[in-house]
Order: C-alpha cells, then sequence, then structure tokens
C-alpha cells in the first residue's frame, strides 16, 4: 500500500477532476476532510454510483445521470510533505476513522491516537466504505462495547475482514495536492 513516486491513482465521481478543490471536498470522511484516491481502478469505478446517489440526493445533479468518471492522477514525491501510512487496519486506524467520522468521540479518542497522525498531509490506509458502514456505526454506538476497550475494538476489526478492504489515498493540503499531476479522465456507465 505503500505511496511510491511516479504511482497512478484514481478518484471515482459522479463529475470530471481535472482541477483539484479541497473546498469542495466533505468533511467527516474516513481520515478527514481531503481529497480521496486509490490504487485501485475498480475501486474507483465502484464509487461511482455512491458519488451519483449522493449528488443526486444533494440536487446537485439530474436524476437521470447514469453514468460518471474515473480521474487519474500521477503522484509525484516530495519529501516536504508529512505522510502517515496506517499498515493494517488496527486499533489505531479504526480509533482515527471513529474520531473523524463523530467529532463527539473526539475527547474520547483524539489522546489515544499517535499526535503525528494529525500532523499528516496525506494519510493512508484501508478504506471503511459503505459496505462497512454498518460496522463502524454499530462500534461507535457502542454496540460492542466501550469504544477505548480492547474487546470492542477487536470486534469491530473482526468484522470488517480487514484483509478484503482496499486502500485508500487521503490528500488534505493544498501542498499534498502539488504532488499530484493530472493524467486523463474516463467516462462510465454505471
Amino acid at each position: 500500500m505503500k505511496l511510491k513516486d511516479g504511482m497512478l491513482l484514481f478518484h471515482g465521481s459522479y463529475t470530471p477532476v481535472e482541477k483539484i478543490d479541497l473546498e469542495r471536498c466533505a468533511k467527516g470522511k474516513d481520515f478527514g476532510r481531503g481529497f480521496y484516491l486509490t490504487s485501485d481502478l475498480n475501486q474507483a469505478r465502484n464509487f461511482i454510483r455512491s458519488s451519483i446517489i449522493k449528488a443526486q440526493n444533494a440536487e446537485q445533479i439530474s436524476l437521470e445521470q447514469n453514468y460518471g468518471y474515473v480521474s487519474s492522477f500521477r503522484f509525484h514525491y516530495s519529501e516536504d510533505v508529512a505522510v502517515h501510512e496506517f499498515i493494517d487496519a488496527d486499533k489505531e486506524w479504526l480509533w482515527f476513522i471513529s474520531q473523524n467520522r463523530r467529532k463527539k468521540l473526539a475527547g474520547e479518542l483524539v489522546p489515544l491516537i499517535d499526535n503525528n497522525i494529525f500532523n499528516a498531509e496525506i494519510v493512508i490506509g484501508k478504506i471503511a466504505n459503505d459496505t462497512t458502514n454498518p460496522v463502524i456505526t454499530a462500534y461507535l454506538n457502542g454496540l460492542y462495547g466501550d469504544v477505548k476497550s480492547e474487546k470492542a475494538v477487536n470486534i469491530a476489526i473482526e468484522q470488517l475482514l480487514p484483509d478484503h478492504l482496499v486502500d485508500q489515498f487521503c490528500f488534505i493540503t493544498k501542498k499534498a495536492i502539488g504532488c499530484l499531476e493530472y493524467q486523463e479522465v474516463r467516462k462510465y456507465v454505471i
């Protein structure tokens, strides 16, 4: 899952993205507000459907739109950009996602998370996509026990089947976005 110089990354959306605007990025995502990409083209293509549904519900696009786009970007390494990689879907990964998705938990979870993660301009890790959302919601609602307990964390991670999750790369700052070079966009009918 390492981010390598020259790596091709993909972004699936209801609209083509040639120029990245961090202001358009939504809050409350796994690794916080940022521009999300994956190294897996199929994952990007699969994300088009949920992007279209969200845009239709927000009345940003027509209900008839049945197509979307995968924009690709080439990554150029810069030692001036702080990167944090979650090697696996572990306790800290789950806590970081949880505090990003539910800010009211931030007071409890933030002190448990390595402070360096909050300084990262690019965060890399497994995706907690829409199929994992019920598990994370149950975890956050305390259905597995206290969110800080090893038992609750282990149950949630076991339910998430982390070996089956795809990667995601979140570019959080303008400096991080500067490491991306637009390549092309392709249209896909869903």
